[in-house]
């Protein structure tokens, strides 16, 4: 699906960005080259808790980690190495990715928007994912909208999911079901920075694990303002 894009333009109060991922690199993949126009802007992923003793997983194993290790600890740390590559600021709230439920479950979209809430005190423009595809994205966009609604004064930006973008007529889904919501959203671009590549080199773990599938992160990011219509 191609998109069309409006002129690179100025965003407001550009030392105030919280951007919201759902995992552990999931801004780095999607987002890089705003957070990166933003010295010391928050990113706050949701889904970093620390799991209860469980079974290796297959994602886990693919990543190069073994049964004892401290998988989430080791991966803030990459999160925390790759932040500093964009001047950002890592905050982890504690979800539990939904390979580590017991239910394999995704975070509930209204406890998401609870979380997400009082970290917004401060910030002059958000950025949230558009929602694509893996359960814990899908959860997480939806606590972000309902947050975003409740704040209309608020600038609010959306980002494209790497890698799921990848998937035919994933956007649009995503797009067309915004709207029926009372949300629009007008097509922006951001400024290419040279420091993504950078940052998304430092989820050794993570790249096992996605392989080819990262190529599709260098690939120009997508983003649109958020409006609310209704």
């Amino acid at each position: 699906m191609q998109f069309g894009f409006t002129q690179i333009r100025p965003l407001i109060n550009r030392s105030a960005l919280v951007a919201i991922s759902p995992h552990l690199d999931d801004v780095a993949l999607g987002c890089a080259d705003l957070v990166a126009g933003y010295p010391g802007a928050l990113v706050v992923t949701v889904v970093a808790g620390r799991p209860g003793p469980h079974a290796l997983t297959d994602w886990d194993g693919k990543c190069g980690f073994a049964q004892d290790d401290d998988i989430m600890g080791a991966r803030r740390l990459e999160d925390d190495l790759a932040l500093r590559q964009l001047g950002a600021i890592p905050v982890w709230l504690d979800f539990l990715d939904r390979q580590y439920a017991a239910d394999w479950s995704s975070p509930d979209p209204n406890l998401v928007a609870g979380a997400i809430r009082p970290l917004l005190d401060d910030a002059g423009v958000v950025a949230s994912p558009l929602g694509l595809l893996h359960p814990d994205h899908v959860a997480v966009a939806a606590g972000c909208f309902e947050v975003a609604r409740s704040l209309p004064s608020l600038e609010w930006i959306v980002y494209e999911d790497a890698i799921y973008r990848a998937t035919k007529g994933a956007p649009k889904e995503a797009i067309a079901k915004l709207k029926m919501q009372g949300f629009s959203l007008e097509p922006f671009e951001v400024a290419r920075t040279g420091r993504k590549r950078a940052a998304i080199d430092c989820y050794t773990s993570q790249l096992k694990g996605l392989g080819k599938l990262v190529q599709n992160a260098h690939k120009p990011e997508r983003y649109w303002t958020l409006v609310r219509t209704s």
